[in-house]
């Protein structure tokens, strides 16, 4: 590998690390100032309409599993 590569490469590397810490940074920042109660809120109308247009399974799912596993058994 020619040492103008080998710079590119050098070069690229250190800006990916360069911009992780920045990124780990911003993420601890943005963590830092966060209000919890204000995110749940936020959340909770998409909640709710999932709810509404994806309603909960009647049952649990236990005796669908349980057949499909006797069937493997076979």
């Amino acid at each position: 590998m020619e040492d103008d590569e080998r710079e590119k490469m050098r070069r690229y590397v250190n800006r990916w690390k360069e911009t992780g810490e920045f990124l780990e940074n911003l993420r601890r920042k943005e963590i830092k100032t966060l209000n919890i109660a204000e995110e749940i809120l936020s959340l909770s109308d998409a909640s709710e309409s999932a709810l509404h247009f994806y309603p909960p399974l009647p049952t649990s799912g236990l005796i669908e599993m349980q057949r499909l596993f006797a069937k493997l058994k076979k």
